[in-house]
Formats: structure tokens, C-alpha cells, sequence
């Protein structure tokens, strides 16, 4: 007998295991929806079905509710299933027996699907807060599925290009971005902090493996409780090393973005449609590419945004704006941000050298949303020292990082994503926490 409904054809005898999602009865049986992680199967029941609790003691079909977790029996028949969220719509199962393993205490089993409220922060607030049950919801699913299928693509396209893998501490001695945004905590009796990025650890990986990533959380204690931020979140990290400039960094993520498309494209053909995202985002053979002082001067002109010019980074309606100009005129979703002043990046940050104001570092803007900062970082001791002194920094403190270079390192750069950014930013998401399996922000630390 099949086990695999994935594999499953019409005339098939099946064997599946899965969640009762909903149970319609009708008066010649009715339909039981199944909720397995590929999504929702109909199957269907007649005068022959049989129905066994856990016991094994026979019991009808008005004794399954949603929730519970069961065994079906059952032929594959075809079937025109109109149900968006069903998995696989030309099959259905035509029912000979269910066999109820587990059910669930309570009566009020929560029903994502019926629930009602007057404004959607009402509704998202009653997600996060019963998030361990209303993650069962199809379209939930659905987005975590692509994130997965993002992570995966991440790791499969770097993994095909010649990177490894590392794993690297989240407890760490100093910030690596420095400022106020990390998370303090005693460590036996010893101040430490939660990683905001594994950078210093990725640069140190470079002098091993040459290319190197990660995918893992990273921690800023930001105080912002908007749709955009996260306080934990998953941080994609890219590490290369013998580079010309940031250019070659900047390709490698263009490559990488193009590749990541394309597999949620044909992997998540199912979820995409459930979630009506199906205008993935569209990435050109050239990404516009601008300073960040020639995007304030574009807005300036196109009348786009107030006057933004001289200022160190992009205002929100600027990422907006400039994403907006960026599609209209060259059809590309996505817009790279480059030449940073240097006193508002971290100082690892590589100076250019026409202009040691500025830095080889860039931002990448999808859909008018910040998804990457990146870019050259320096790769000499005597630099880092230097820039450290400038900015009132102990080089002292950072004796192992410093270590690394006097060891000799190659030019190299990267750069960091954030997985839930970007998933939302794929499926025109309006609030990255949707994004998130458990989201974490200044209000929110369970469940």
C-alpha cells in the first residue's frame, strides 16, 4: 500500500497519516480534510467508511473533530478540487477507514480559519500571542515553507560555489557593530553580549576556507516596534575572500538572489499561488546601482520624496521611492545603494580610497525594503588600529580579531540578509513578524 502522497496517481490504495483540518458531514458521508506539511488533502467519505478511535473500538464520523490526529485507508481517485489550499488538486481519497491516534483536551480547538476581527493588528496580535497552534494555518505554512525554501537555495548555490559552512558563537566579548543595540547579560559573573553578527568570526573563516557562510540568529536590542524590525532574527551571512572590490561581492549576491528565485519558483509553485504571491520579484542582468548621494539627488529631482540631500543613509520613503523609480525605469526589483560615509558605517568597513569620507559598502533594496548590507572590509592591521584610535575604540579589546590580521589576511568582503526581510519581501508581506516562526520584539518574548 502507498505511503506517500506526493507520489500518489488514481486506482492507488493509500496509507496516510495526518491532522484532521476540517470535517463537513453531508448527508451520503462527507469530507474529511487532512492537513499534512506539503498542505491541506480532501478525502472523501461514504457508506462504507469505518471510523476507530484510539481504543479500537468502532465510533462514527460525528465523533472526529479538527485537530485530532489520524490514519486514513483509502483509494485515489481524480478529483477538481477548487480549495486553494489543497496541496494537490486533481486527487482525492475516497475513504475505507480512519483510525484516530491522538485528539486534542479541549472543545475550543482554535479554528484560524473562522477567526474575525475589526482591524488586522487585532488579528496578528492573536496569532503571535497563540502562535504554537495558529501556525497550522495553510497560509502560515505557506510562508514558512518558502523561508525554508530560501534557506535551503542560500545554502545549496553558496555550498555549489566553492563556500563552507561554518558555525559560529553568539555569546561574544565586545559588539560587533559596537553602539548601544546589543543585548548585555552576566556570564558567570562576566558582562557579555548576544551577537549582532558573525562578522568578526566570518572575516576569521576567510584566512581558513577562503569562502565561508552561515545561517543562524543574530540580536539587536533596537528599540523599534514597527512592521519592519525584528530583535532576533535570522541572519544569512556571506564571506568571501581574494576579491577585487565590492563589485565582485555584489555580483555573487546578484547570482545568488537570481538562483533563489528561480528554485522558490519551481519548489513553492503551491504556496506561492495559496498566498497570491505569484509576481515574484524580478531581478535584471544588471541591478541599478547607485551612491547613496546620487539616490538622494534622483529623488531630488523626480520630486519623489522631500530633500534628503547630504544626509548619512536613506530615510524609509527613500528605500520606497527609489525601489519604485528602480522598477518603473529598468524593470528591476531590486536597487544596490553604494558609498556610505564612513563614520556611520562599522569600522571594519573598508575607506575608499578617492574619497576616504565614503566606504566601499552598499545596501541592497528589494521592493523598497533594506534586505542586505555589505560591502569591502579592510584587511590590514594597521588600518583596523588606526580607524580604532580615530573612533575612540580600545584595540585592546578586540586583541583576537586583531590577531587575525597581523597573521595576514586577503582582501575579502561580504555581506548579511535577513531571512524573514526577504521572505516577506517575496511574498509582498506587510509585516516581516509574519515572516517569523516565534517573532521577538520589544513586546514579545513568548511563546
Amino acid at each position: 500500500m502507498l505511503q506517500n502522497i506526493n507520489n500518489a496517481k488514481p486506482g492507488d490504495l493509500i496509507e496516510v497519516s495526518g491532522m484532521v483540518h476540517n470535517v463537513r458531514v453531508t448527508k451520503w458521508g462527507g469530507f474529511i480534510i487532512l492537513r499534512k506539511s506539503c498542505g491541506l488533502l480532501q478525502t472523501v467519505v461514504g457508506d462504507q467508511s469505518k471510523f476507530f478511535n484510539e481504543q479500537g473500538e468502532q465510533i462514527t464520523m460525528s465523533d472526529l473533530c479538527r485537530e485530532m490526529a489520524v490514519t486514513i485507508t483509502g483509494k485515489v481517485n481524480e478529483a477538481n478540487i477548487k480549495d486553494p489550499a489543497a496541496f494537490n488538486k486533481t486527487i482525492e481519497v475516497a475513504v475505507d477507514k480512519v483510525e484516530v491516534l491522538s485528539r486534542p483536551t479541549t472543545a475550543e480547538v482554535v479554528d484560524m480559519n473562522a477567526l474575525k476581527f475589526g482591524d488586522e493588528e487585532t488579528l496578528l496580535r492573536y496569532k503571535f500571542d497563540n502562535r504554537q497552534v495558529t501556525l497550522r494555518n495553510p497560509r502560515d505554512m505557506a510562508i514558512l515553507k518558502v523561508q525554508s525554501t530560501i534557506a535551503k537555495a542560500f545554502a545549496d548555490f553558496l555550498t555549489e560555489n566553492g563556500f563552507t559552512q561554518i558555525f559560529t558563537p553568539k555569546i561574544v566579548s565586545e559588539g560587533a557593530e559596537g553602539g548601544a543595540n546589543v543585548f548585555r547579560m552576566d556570564y558567570f559573573g562576566k558582562q557579555v553580549y548576544l551577537a549582532q553578527s558573525p562578522q568578526f568570526y566570518k572575516q576569521i573563516g576567510v584566512g581558513v576556507y577562503e569562502r565561508v557562510f552561515e545561517v543562524a540568529p543574530a540580536y539587536r536590542a533596537e528599540k523599534h516596534a514597527t512592521s519592519r524590525h525584528l530583535n532576533e532574527y535570522i541572519s544569512l551571512d556571506v564571506e568571501m575572500g581574494f576579491i577585487k572590490g565590492q563589485e565582485d561581492v555584489m555580483n555573487l549576491e546578484t547570482e545568488l538572489l537570481r538562483f533563489i528565485i528561480e528554485r522558490v519558483s519551481t519548489v513553492c509553485k503551491h504556496e506561492v499561488e495559496l498566498l497570491g504571491a505569484t509576481n515574484l520579484p524580478v531581478i535584471p542582468a544588471s541591478v541599478p546601482t547607485w551612491k547613496l548621494s546620487e539616490v538622494h539627488e534622483i529623488l531630488f529631482n523626480e520630486h519623489l520624496t522631500e530633500d534628503h540631500r547630504g544626509e548619512d543613509d536613506l530615510a524609509p520613503e527613500e528605500e520606497r521611492a527609489i525601489c519604485k523609480y528602480a522598477l518603473d525605469k529598468f524593470g528591476s526589483d531590486f536597487v544596490f545603494v553604494t558609498h556610505f560615509p564612513s563614520e556611520h558605517r562599522a569600522f571594519y568597513a573598508m575607506d575608499d580610497p578617492q574619497d576616504p569620507s565614503l566606504t566601499l559598502s552598499f545596501d541592497l533594496l528589494m521592493r523598497g525594503l533594506e534586505i542586505t548590507s555589505g560591502g569591502q572590509r579592510m584587511h590590514s592591521e594597521e588600518a583596523y588600529r588606526e580607524k580604532m584610535l580615530r573612533r575612540g575604540m580600545n584595540p585592546d579589546l578586540f586583541k583576537f580579531y586583531l590577531d587575525t590580521f597581523k597573521n595576514g589576511m586577503p582582501p575579502h568582503g561580504g555581506f548579511a540578509i535577513g531571512l524573514e526581510r526577504i521572505t516577506a519581501c517575496f511574498l509582498n508581506i506587510a509585516n516581516v513578524k509574519e515572516a517569523s516562526m516565534f517573532p521577538r520584539d520589544i513586546n514579545r518574548v513568548a511563546p
